[in-house]
């Protein structure tokens, strides 16, 4: 036990102690010792799963190590889960050595379980080593380790299934839990006990639930969840895997299927088997008759056909094929079709004495003709007819030896008819001809250097070239320029380097491997988010004109926009303002036509309506529940605050690797799709750059941004939704495609509905963080003082790992107000209103703020105030007709006077009521120091004369 140390996290401190001290410490509580990595063109996708038994996110560094996050969140016995949560440091023959384990598990008994992750065919020698230096230590201490692998594929595939029920939103429905407990007293299918126990809409979610918690038991071992899945309540027959055991979690491969005494490696392929073959079966040679895909027909002694079973015939210890005949090879048509015409002919030729020489008959012959003397089979060997064939074509004037006809014989046997024609019009020629090897490497150095730069022409890539080949000391001449230019043509075929750098970049950084399939089946699965420019001109306020930003996000199962919000600058708080609005059913605005109504459309609207009510006004866009978010690693979606609003709303967090947006091409197409299929037609559109932008767009007549948002969202529900999409065609009839309304029709049957509202306080929970103190006169915020009536002041907040800070949401885009966490009470939030609130107009924007402070870095936060409230005054009354000249705005005032007015905030909900606010106190005047003046400061001074 002394031989080994653990480094880890206390309470966000590096702590490294030794295992005899260290081991009772709570580590599924640590936070992980390493990070994650997304590098461009990594194996493992890294992430973070929800998991219900934590109620927080726990980490992974590939979908195999989720896996088995899924099989750690359903086992019955675990209690706590912690992702990397300590280096173990040991040594090893006079070496250092350190692992970190997966995963810490803390059981429901109080003991403790280490588990690595690896599949059984990546584990090499070195990381064994590792994985039982940390078995040794667990076993000193009592802990157990466990090292898992591929998990069984039918059981994962139903936890995944199930898994999108784990939340406890899935079962808040306790009467028709009730009624699923009822019904499936009597075991039954699946699908025949939900529509029992009601819609299935409402029940599927609860009946999953259930399977999910093991208040009801299905076999998830034996065969995919379906329609007929007998399910029964645990007091029923115990088949199958079941939610008992404490190694559930951590299931192993089965015995039978893998391992030195599988059956299945003892199986190979069997011997071909065709009728006229010769076989020998129960001692005897016999001839096969027939042949079907379960029986033999074999000729007996005494003539008369016999039936034999194909497994009975290959089963038995003597059996063999004697002689099968040799079938000459397919000629491949396509080569044959690439050849010259004189050079098929002459293949041909040579095919009808070859011919004659294997069989003795001539090909032209007639179908009675017996074979010529000198050919004959039974005669003559294969010898002596190759001779008699090469003396008749040399007496026909041909000079052919006796070897050529046998290389032809034996070439035609192996090769067809392809092997007697003359192949070398078509041959293969060197790749890249006569350059050297050098020369080639050096320009695909030279490529590959410009891949991140900006666009250059060939005549660069080839001095470049030149250049890398002095570098490396070659000696090599180079090539003429015309050859250079078919080298570089060759080497970029398809990636041409004067194309524009983004082509270059997305081709340079795709997939470097064949694209998998991934497979999504319910709404909300996986649901991708980003953001891009809209190339569209819009007149902001004080006819500002400017371009915004369009963040949005879709769902890859049904391809449904849930949301998609336009902003002057993408902040994180738009991300999670589109959770929010992605969880909330698009309301129809009074200009859109009744036509857009979700009861007019093929959303099965009433059954949706008797579970959520707030759709009953609703426009026919389905609302959809993310259970997963894969994003880029832009600042807004890595943010703390987005990851924070994914773990409150329980959603999954994928990114996908650096520089890989084919990772995320569904909502990357989107983007795109909403260009071409709407921003084209809008006017002040610009195009994608300044090569298609037209002239004097900024004189016409633009939308405003709340026009252009209310524009997108009635073209979303109009447009998209109801437009066939390739990606939704059905695998059994690809010829029928559906819209994503209709695809979510089809899936909801299966998936069923949970609704998930959002409240005031879970509004609040989606605003960005801050950790502040609360001081007499209140909160400082970024030079903005907050106060309120209800603020617990000069006091610990009890969070220890924020030094006793209190916990602050705040919007950038209405800073009239922010709301504390009272740590001291139940989580419930106090609001607290900026001071200088009559000052100023509402909402009030981070940017114009900013914009103010560094106007006036040295003002006081009253003069900063009245400076930003000044600039929206002017931006609001628009220029002075007065004699005297007023002071010009620059364009940055106006600007950031537009955006703010431009980026009103989501309404809230209304907030609770507090007591009137006492009148404000003056603050106490805190004593001048001592003013020391200074010098003035002299560059051509002599510093060394001061001291």
């Amino acid at each position: 036990m002394s031989a080994f140390d653990l480094d880890f996290f206390d309470s966000g401190r590096r702590r490294r102690t030794s295992l005899a001290t260290g081991w009772d410490v709570r580590f599924e509580d640590v936070a992980p010792v390493r990070g994650f990595r997304w590098n461009k063109g990594g194996r493992g996708f890294a992430g973070w799963y929800y998991a219900v038994t934590t109620g927080g996110h726990v980490g992974y560094e590939s979908w195999l190590e989720r896996d088995r996050l899924i099989l750690l969140d359903f086992a019955p016995d675990v209690v706590g889960i912690a992702s990397q949560p300590f280096w173990l440091h040991w040594r090893e023959a006079e070496m250092k050595r350190r692992h970190a384990p997966d995963y810490f598990v803390r059981l429901a008994d109080g003991g403790a379980r280490v588990v690595d992750v690896r599949a059984e065919d990546d584990l090499d020698e070195r990381t064994a080593e590792a994985f039982a230096a940390t078995e040794r230590a667990c076993s000193a201490v009592g802990w157990e380790f466990a090292h898992v692998g591929v998990p069984d594929a039918v059981v994962m595939a139903n936890l995944r299934w199930l898994a999108r029920y784990r939340h406890g939103r899935c079962g808040r429905e306790t009467d028709v839990a009730e009624r699923l407990v009822e019904v499936f007293r009597q075991p039954q299918g699946l699908r025949a006990g939900a529509e029992e126990a009601g819609d299935v809409l409402r029940v599927l979610p609860v009946l999953f639930h259930l399977l999910w918690t093991g208040a009801l038991r299905a076999d998830l071992g034996g065969a995919l969840l379906s329609s007929g899945t007998v399910v029964h309540t645990p007091e029923g027959p115990v088949v199958g895997l079941q939610r008992r055991g404490r190694d559930h979690g951590l299931l192993r491969p089965r015995p039978d299927t893998r391992g030195e005494g599988s059956q299945m490696r003892k199986l190979s392929r069997p011997a071909t088997i065709g009728v006229g073959d010769r076989v020998r079966f129960a001692g005897q040679v016999r001839a096969v008759l027939a042949v079907s895909a379960h029986m033999v027909t074999l000729a007996d002694e005494s003539n008369s056909p016999r039936d034999v079973p194909l497994a009975v015939l290959l089963g038995d210890e003597n059996f063999e094929v004697l002689n099968s005949p040799v079938r000459l090879p397919l000629p491949p048509v396509s080569l044959l079709e690439a050849l010259p015409v004189h050079a098929r002919e002459k293949a041909l030729w040579w095919e009808g004495h070859i011919l004659e020489v294997l069989h003795g008959v001539d090909p032209k012959a007639d179908e009675d003709a017996g074979p010529r003397p000198e050919y004959d089979p039974a005669r003559h060997s294969l010898t002596a007819r190759e001779r008699a064939k090469a003396a008749e074509l040399t007496a026909a004037g041909y000079r052919v030896s006796v070897s050529t006809v046998g290389n032809f014989r034996r070439r035609y046997q192996a090769e067809g008819l392809l092997g007697l024609a003359d192949r070398r019009p078509v041959r293969k020629k060197p790749q890249f001809g006569s350059v050297a090897d050098v020369v080639v490497e050096a320009m695909r150095q030279a490529i590959k250097e410009g891949v991140d730069d900006s666009t250059r022409t060939g005549t660069y890539i080839i001095w470049r070239t030149g250049e890398i080949l002095r570098e490396n000391g070659e000696t090599v001449e180079l090539p003429s320029q015309a050859t250079l230019y078919r080298l570089l043509a060759k080497l970029t075929y398809g990636k041409p380097v004067s194309a524009t750098a983004r082509n270059r970049r997305s081709r340079a950084h795709g997939a470097k491997t064949p694209f998998g399939q991934w497979t999504v089946f319910a709404p909300g699965e996986v649901v991708q988010i980003d953001s891009t420019p809209l190339d569209i001109l819009v007149r902001l306020d004080d006819g500002v004109v400017g371009k915004v930003e369009l963040t949005g996000m879709i769902d890859v199962a049904t391809r449904t926009v849930p949301a998609a919000v336009l902003r002057p600058t993408t902040k994180s708080v738009d991300a999670s303002v589109l959770l929010a609005r992605a969880l909330t059913p698009e309301v129809m605005r009074p200009n859109w036509v009744e036509a857009l109504r979700m009861s007019r459309s093929v959303l099965p609207y009433r059954r949706l309506l008797d579970i959520d009510e707030r759709l009953e006004h609703a426009a026919a866009k389905p609302v959809i529940v993310p259970e997963m978010i894969v994003c880029d690693h832009g600042k807004v979606f890595v943010s703390r605050n987005f990851r924070a609003s994914c773990r409150f709303l329980e959603i999954d967090f994928q990114p996908t690797h650096k520089a890989s947006p084919f990772q995320k091409g569904h909502v990357e197409k989107m983007l795109d799709s909403v260009g071409t299929l709407f921003a084209q037609f809008v006017a002040g559109f610009t195009g994608r750059s300044t090569d298609h932008r037209g002239r004097n767009l900024d004189k016409q007549c633009l939308w405003s941004l709340p026009e252009l948002q209310e524009l997108l969202d009635e073209w979303l529900v109009a447009k998209w939704q109801n437009r066939e999409h390739d990606g939704l065609r059905d695998p059994l009839h690809p010829g029928r495609s559906f819209t994503p309304n209709e695809k979510y029709a089809a899936l909801v049957e299966a998936c069923g509905y949970v609704p998930v509202a959002l409240s005031a306080e879970d509004y609040i929970e989606l605003l960005p963080s801050a950790w502040r103190a609360v001081n007499d006169y209140g909160i400082r915020i970024k030079r903005r003082t907050y106060d309120g009536p209800g603020l617990i002041r000069r006091q610990h907040s009890g969070v220890t790992e924020k030094k006793g800070l209190w916990e602050v949401h705040h919007d950038p885009y209405d800073i009239s107000r922010i709301w504390v966490r009272n740590h001291h009470g139940q989580g419930e939030w106090v609001e607290a209103t900026w001071k200088h609130l009559r000052h100023t107009p509402v909402p009030f924007g981070e940017l114009a703020w900013e914009h103010a402070a560094r106007g006036l870095p040295e003002g006081t936060e009253a003069e900063i105030a009245e400076a930003a409230a000044a600039l929206l005054t002017r931006a609001h009354a628009g220029p002075q007709d007065t004699k005297a000249k007023p002071k010009k705005r620059t364009r940055r005032d106006k600007t950031v006077a537009a955006r703010t007015k431009a980026t009103s905030p989501v309404p809230l909900p209304p907030p609770v009521p507090h007591p009137a606010p006492e009148p404000e106190r003056a603050e106490e005047e805190e004593p001048l120091a001592k003013v020391i003046p200074l010098g003035l400061f002299d560059p051509l001074a002599d510093p060394w004369k001061s001291r």
